[in-house]
């Protein structure tokens, strides 16, 4: 949260929304909008401070010390714009897929308190757009009780709208044309979630199509300007080393790289390769043992224990292993809410080989005995295949992050429960890839997800983790 205010009010001086001695909102104005603590917010302002580009006083507050001309300030955003030319762009087009479901059921659900605040926010246009957007997605996405979708859409924001948004020149066609969030206000309180749905995808295509002429209007080709892409990462901190190393080993064994039974290498042998601290790999390790996917014996090494005995093995009453047992359940659930428009688009973009090589996986699933893999192979193919860049990389993120649910491998029972219980959706997979109907295939991933996640978020409550209790499942209306 610190970065995000940091990266936001440092763009709006760049662009010119404010200006050398403009004040800024105060410290606790800040906290309000952003619903960050002031501790939060006086550390992004003090970094502010430190790099020059305002002034921080006691009872007088932030001032941009910082002196843009109108020159600058178009040379700050054409080469900001410029360096995201083929991202911003690809982006419009596609994020929809991955906000549309998202946005539709957060406004469905909302409560009547947050639809007003909603519609206050979008009539009150002496409010900087930026302040709105922030509550605005606050108010949306925090009642569904995943900070990772919070989390989400506030990196996309910052990508897409915020730096639209902090450019005076688009100002007056903000604050001169209604707001579509009230169009769609209406619709939840008609009840007429038909129209709600319309009304998103309407919303959409307007933002794709006012950054394409804002590109035209304002923004000159640039051949040789690098090109910068979105990135989303699901840990709050740059660098987590010890948890991606347990990623990377968890991955290996699923693959059969460290076969069960087997000895994983020496903390020395990952140390030199992986070049991090023996440190690191010994708190990795762990980790895994406290999964129940390893387990260490002094003087001889790290076995490799059963998957299906996970859940016999893990020490549920680890708060690092809950923690990392909420994230996957987090991880799915946004795989639930953005799956079916996703998979549906993978599908029809795939060639007549890839989609074999797609049918082929499912039909090596239903040979290995192993249906419950049918999750991972789908989300993986999405992950390598989806045609939009953003797709792709937030399904890489979730798709790693859905081996944390190593424990859970038993949820459904025994292996022969397992396996009766994912069979129908294995075959209907099967059937829809063979026939390429890639609406049917889509439906069902849904149906799928959305039951899985619904399963991993009782069993989680169970153990008495509060926000797996606190998660709003998905639901469609018809």
């Amino acid at each position: 949260m610190q970065q995000i205010i940091y990266e936001l009010l440092k763009t709006q001086i760049e662009f010119g929304m404010h200006r050398c001695g403009d004040s800024l909102p105060t410290i606790k104005e800040a906290s309000l909008y952003f619903l960050a603590s002031v501790d939060t917010v006086r550390l992004a302002y003090l970094r502010l401070k430190e790099e020059g580009y305002i002034t921080l006083r006691t009872c007088v507050g932030a001032t941009v010390k910082i002196r843009f001309t109108d020159e600058e300030i178009r040379e700050n955003y054409r080469h900001y714009f410029s360096s995201r030319r083929e991202s911003m762009l690809v982006f419009s087009q596609s994020a929809g897929m991955l906000a549309n479901f998202v946005q539709w059921f957060a406004l469905k659900t909302a409560t009547g308190e947050n639809l007003d605040e909603l519609e206050w926010l979008a009539i009150h246009k002496e409010i900087s757009p930026i302040y709105r957007m922030s509550r605005q997605i606050q108010l949306l996405y925090s009642p569904l009780g995943n900070d990772l979708i919070l989390r989400l859409f506030w990196q996309m924001f910052l990508f897409f709208q915020a730096p639209l948004v902090s450019i005076r020149q688009n100002l007056q066609q903000i604050n001169t044309s209604d707001s579509p969030l009230l169009d769609m206000i209406r619709d939840v309180r008609e009840k007429d979630f038909d129209a709600l749905w319309d009304d998103g995808l309407m919303t959409a295509k307007s933002y794709s199509d006012g950054l394409l002429k804002f590109y035209e209007e304002n923004i000159p080709e640039d051949n040789g300007c690098k090109q910068s892409g979105f990135s989303w990462s699901i840990y709050k901190k740059a660098s987590q080393i010890c948890y991606s190393l347990c990623m990377e080993i968890l991955m290996a064994i699923q693959a059969g790289v460290y076969p069960v039974g087997s000895y994983l290498p020496p903390p020395q042998t990952f140390a030199r390769e992986k070049q991090i601290s023996l440190n690191t790999v010994r708190r990795a390790i762990a980790l895994l043992n406290k999964f129940g996917a390893t387990q260490s014996v002094n003087g001889v090494g790290t076995r490799v224990l059963p998957p299906l005995d996970g859940a016999v093995n893990c020490d549920f009453t680890d708060p690092m292993i809950q923690k990392r047992l909420l994230e996957f359940l987090q991880s799915l659930h946004i795989l639930a809410f953005t799956c079916r428009d996703c998979a549906r688009t993978t599908i029809d973009s795939l060639s007549v080989s890839l989609r074999e090589q797609w049918l082929q996986k499912m039909e090596r699933v239903r040979q290995s005995d192993l249906y419950d893999a049918v999750i991972y192979i789908s989300n993986e193919m999405i992950c390598l295949h989806a045609p939009y860049p953003v797709i792709r990389t937030v399904y890489a993120e979730l798709n790693r992050q859905l081996f944390w649910g190593f424990p859970l491998r038993n949820l459904h029972g025994d292996r022969e429960q397992t396996n009766l219980y994912f069979l129908p959706y294995l075959e209907v997979f099967i059937d829809a890839l063979a026939r390429a109907d890639a609406a049917g295939f889509s439906a069902c991933l849904e149906e799928l997800l959305i039951a899985e996640t619904g399963f991993v978020a009782r069993f989680l409550s169970g153990l008495g983790i509060k926000e797996a209790a606190e998660l709003v499942l998905p639901s469609r209306v018809g």
